[in-house]
Order: structure tokens, then C-alpha cells, then sequence
């Protein structure tokens, strides 16, 4: 798997979600799987425009 570096303040709302997950459900749902759902969620939802916004952010 490729490695990449995540600041921490995003891999503590990955953890975040991840135990909201596993409470909701009621099973395990290890960090990097958490990950791996939000990245596939966002590549479905992010459009054209919230890239702008994003740039338009970014300093």
C-alpha cells in the first residue's frame, strides 16, 4: 500500500469517524478501512467547484 503523510489534526477526525463507526455499527472498523471509505466518499462527491472553494482557502 502507498504510504502518504496525514497531519494530525485530519488523522484525529479519521479516528474520530472510525469509532462513530464502530459504535453505529457495532463492529470494528479499523482506522485506515475509515480512511479508505472517506477517500472513496469524497472522490464521489467533490465537484469542480469545491476545488475552487479549496484553492480559494489554501494558504
Amino acid at each position: 500500500m502507498p504510504t502518504k503523510h496525514i497531519d494530525d489534526e485530519t488523522w484525529r477526525k479519521v479516528e474520530k469517524e472510525a469509532v462513530k463507526a464502530t459504535i453505529s455499527t457495532k463492529r470494528s472498523i479499523k482506522e485506515t478501512e475509515m480512511l479508505r471509505w472517506l477517500i472513496l466518499k469524497g472522490l464521489d462527491e467533490i465537484s469542480e467547484e469545491d476545488y475552487a472553494e479549496m484553492v480559494k482557502h489554501k494558504k
